[in-house]
This record gives structure tokens, sequence and C-alpha cells, in this order.
């Protein structure tokens, strides 16, 4: 048997390190957010209402819900990931996200269960928030560590590459759902398949993380003695700062973000009345097809440096969060909307190309996890948990159907507020 050299070696860890992470990205984000898309859909067999938008509203409501318990599951998950290893934690979390979102799709409904239905789906929505926010901040954690130091930006964009994919997977299983049933059919019934799919992806994507092995960095750490029993109150003592700039850039990075992600679609349907099939085919194409813009951003992270790449994107972000809604508040055309939903789809790659990598650069590797955990948690929950329900409220207490742009664009100028107090992270090596 021919032996394999260090080098080929090394590289089969990385390639099989760098797939792991993009795939466990997107599966994790298609498990959360499917529920987002098909919240028109089951809202009124959890939430009974004589008002289509208020059902349509409770169940945002417990959407954003579930991103409260993410600052929990990350303190949890991110306490254990640095006192026993990468590896570990993020088979945990996997598992846990897709057994949430598997039992989501077996749930009764309020007519079979009454208030134990929505009791439920908020339980399970919690779960879903604890699991997630531990598994993107430690896959984030994990690829950034095992990258060569020239390669940090364009292996550290691969989570975010994930985000897309798992968005775009979402938007095209409900189209194609949606369009292979009766509305009869996916209201009774038809719900439920996007989430029972869930099962066979973390079946997947638990084979992928078997085949890891744990972070040169932590392994490093481990070697020196230098594992923290308490990264929570280190973090707190030390890097407190740091901690609320990953926080706010989150904001700005999702808030925008996500108006295409996931508040576009619902704003298509339920606002304009557009046809669900197309609007989320077309939204799953368009993320789809931008997503290869993540890596080539992350290369130019690695050469030109990580804040010039982030300005870039916040600035289109701020320039066109209000003109995106002016598009679609002019026309009914969906054909239309779709150049201007590319554009600002092409924007995102610019921030979280770089944004993601920044967070795991800014903090030792002894309390890494932890720290971009607490900080990336909290920010979601302002604008992923509850960004599309205030974009929702804006329009109703507006009258305005391009409200929702504010909202994009005061998230992307506290991007620009706060960048300009971020240090460079791009040329520098990671701190043990």
């Amino acid at each position: 048997m021919t032996a394999i050299s260090p080098a080929v070696a090394r590289s089969i860890v990385l390639r099989r390190s760098a797939v792991a992470s993009t795939v466990g990205s997107a599966v994790e984000f298609y498990e959360f957010t499917i529920y987002g898309f098909l919240a028109v859909v089951f809202a009124p067999l959890f939430f009974p209402s004589s008002d289509p938008a208020a059902s349509t509203l409770s169940a945002l409501a417990v959407f954003g819900g579930g991103y409260l318990a993410r600052p929990l599951g990350g303190i949890l998950f991110g306490v254990l990931g640095d006192r026993i290893g990468r590896r570990t934690v993020l088979m945990s979390t996997i598992f846990l996200m897709g057994g949430a979102s598997t039992l989501i799709g077996l749930l009764p409904t309020y007519n079979r269960a009454g208030l134990l239905a929505p009791a439920l789906l908020l339980a399970l929505r919690l779960l879903q928030g604890l699991s997630a926010g531990g598994e993107f901040t430690g896959a984030q954690t994990y690829i950034v560590e095992m990258a060569p130091a020239h390669r940090r930006g364009a292996l550290g964009s691969l989570p975010a590459l994930g985000i897309g994919l798992g968005f775009g997977t979402a938007s095209l299983v409900v189209a194609a759902t949606s369009a292979s049933l009766s509305a009869e059919q996916m209201s009774a019934w038809g719900w439920r398949l996007p989430f029972l799919l869930c099962l066979p992806l973390t079946i997947v994507c638990l084979f992928l993380r078997l085949r890891l092995e744990d972070s040169p960095e932590f392994a490093a750490i481990v070697a020196n003695a230098a594992v923290t029993r308490t990264p929570v109150r280190d973090v707190i003592r030390g890097h407190l700062g740091d901690v609320s700039r990953v926080a706010a850039l989150t904001v700005a990075t999702l808030g925008p973000g996500f108006l295409v992600k996931l508040y576009l679609g619902i704003h298509l349907v339920q606002v304009k009345g557009m046809d669900p099939i197309a609007v989320y085919g077309l939204l799953g194409v368009l993320l789809l097809s931008t997503a290869v813009l993540f890596p080539l951003m992350g290369q130019a992270s690695d050469r030109k440096g990580r804040r010039p790449i982030m300005r870039i994107g916040f600035a289109a972000f701020l320039v066109l969060s209000v003109p995106l809604f002016l598009v679609v508040d002019a026309t009914s055309r969906l054909w239309l909307i779709a150049p201007m939903v590319l554009v600002f789809a092409a924007v995102e790659p610019f921030v979280s190309a770089a944004v993601y990598t920044t967070f795991a650069e800014l903090f030792p590797a002894r309390m890494r996890y932890t720290a971009t955990s607490i900080g990336f948690n909290l920010g979601t929950i302002v604008a992923a948990g509850f960004g599309p329900y205030i974009c929702s409220r804006l329009t109703a207490w507006i009258g305005w159907e391009a409200a929702p742009g504010l909202w994009g664009a005061v998230c992307a100028l506290l991007g620009l507020l706060v960048l300009g107090f971020t240090r460079e992270t791009g040329r520098t090596a990671l701190a043990r």
C-alpha cells in the first residue's frame, strides 16, 4: 500500500472539513427557515383566525420565538465546544436540529389537538433555536481554525455559502411541493413534506461529520493544557467590546439579507397576492445563482482585507434596500421584480463572505466558539428572529408597501458605523 504524504493527507482533511461545513450550514438553514417559507400555508392550521394576516403574524411570532432560544444554545454549545472540542458539539447540534425539524412535520393541528398544537409547535421551534445557536458559529469556528492562514477568507466563506444554499433549496422545495399539489392538498398535508425531508438531510450531514477530526487549534490548546473551564466568564471579562461588534455586525448583515431570503417571499404572497409557486421558485433560482460569489468574495477578502469587502456590501445594502421595495410596490409582475432581486441578492456575498470569518478571527481559540456564539445569536434575535415581524408591522403602521426597505437601510447604516470601530483581522495570525 502506497503511503500518503503529509501534504496529501492534509489536503484530504481540509477538503472533508470544507464539504462538511458547507453542507452542515446548508442543512441547518434549510431546516430552520423552511418554517418561514411555509408560515402562510400552515398558520391557519395552528393559529385559527378570521383574519389570515393575524394567523400569519402569530406564526411569524413563533418563528421569532425560535431565535430567543439561540443565545442559550450559543452559550451551551459554545462552552461545550471550547471545553470538549468542536467536532463532538457539531454532531450534537445537527442531530437536535434535524430531530426537531422532522417532528414539526408530524405535529397534530389545532383542530385535532386544540391548544396543545401551537404549544408543541413553539416547543419544537425553541429546540430548533437551541441547536441553531451553536451550529453555524461552530461550523464557522471549525473551518477558520482548519484553514491555512492565506485561505481563511476563502474557506471561511463556506458556511455563509451554506446559508445561501439552504435558503435557495428551501425556496425551491416549497415551490416544487406547491406546484405538485392542489391548494387543498398543500394545506391538508403537503406542507409537512419539506419538514419530513429534514430526516434524510440530517443523516447525510451526520455521516459527513463522523469523518472529521478536531481542529489543530483546539488540539494545541489541549496539548498546552490551556483549555478554559470558564469561557463565558473569560469572554465577559476581556472581550465584551468585540462581542458587541459581532452582535451589531450580525444585525447589519442579516437585516438586509433576510429581506430577500425570507421576508420578500412572504410579502409578495401575502401583500401583493402573487402565486407562491412562482415566487418561491424565482427566489430559489436567484439565491442559488448568486451562491458562487461567496467563495469569490472570500478570496477577495484574503487579498484586499475583510473590511474593504464588507464596506462595499454594507454601502450597497444602504443604497438598494428602499429601491428594492419601491420596485416591488410599483408592479405586480414578477419578471419585472426579478432583476432588482438578483442585484440585491448579489450584494450579500460582499458582506457575509468576510464578516463571519472576521467574527472567528476576533477571539482567542480558548473562547472562540463561546464568544462568536454569544455575539452572533444576540444579533440574530433582532435581525432574523423579529426582522420579518418588524417588516410586517412597518407595512401595516406606515401603510406603505416599501416600508420594509427602511429596515434594511437602517441595518446597513449600522454596519458601516460599527465597521469603523472594528479592526482588520485578515492579515493577522489566529490568537490562542
